[in-house]
């Protein structure tokens, strides 16, 4: 499986949002160190609504067809950046910002990318799902209270409007992105 594309399904964020959580990495840093946190780079900063694994390259065609008619169908809405917090509770591994919306879109999207996916044999996510974007991954899980209040954010408004197709290639330095397709939330409503 060598020629295998590692892949997943992501919302963008638009620029005002990742330099907000550019900030808080910059506030979060001195308290942090301790963890030895591997920080995210703005390439990173997405929301993950389905991650796939290692694909069969013949798998992308229908993953493309996949990706635009969830897309079209989905309608673009609104979102917060609503506060830091950390997973793992008392052993925190990740510092995430969560993203809050009222929109059913969201959850309805990720949900059908999860059905759609199964069909190729993509195992289901057996935990709940929670919009969030990583800030970092802690090398020593630990207590991050002092992290995540350093961290923490004003909620902000952002508009998703976009479902991308991302390929993820992994290296010494961490993870590589690289936009493999994007679709347009709502075009279908549109027509």
């Amino acid at each position: 499986m060598s020629d295998a594309l590692r892949l997943f399904f992501a919302l963008p964020l638009p620029g005002t949002a990742v330099d907000a959580m550019l900030a808080a990495q910059q506030r979060a840093r001195p308290l942090a160190s301790r963890l030895a946190p591997r920080w995210t780079t703005p390439e990173q900063m997405h929301v993950t609504l389905k991650f796939l694994g290692s694909m069969p390259p013949e798998s992308l065609p229908r993953l493309l067809e996949i990706s635009e008619a969830r897309a079209g169908r989905a309608a673009p809405f609104d979102a917060t950046l609503a506060r830091v917090t950390a997973f793992g509770g008392r052993r925190a591994r990740v510092l995430v910002v969560e993203l809050s919306t009222e929109s059913p879109v969201l959850a309805e999207l990720a949900a059908g990318l999860e059905d759609d996916v199964a069909e190729l044999g993509v195992a289901r996510e057996t935990r709940d799902f929670r919009p969030h974007v990583t800030l970092a991954r802690f090398k020593h899980p630990g207590d991050a209270r002092d992290v995540i209040d350093a961290a923490a954010i004003e909620p902000l408004p952002v508009r998703c409007e976009e479902l991308r197709l991302y390929r993820s290639e992994l290296t010494p330095a961490g993870s590589r992105y690289s936009v493999v397709s994007s679709s347009a939330l709502g075009l279908e409503r549109l027509q």
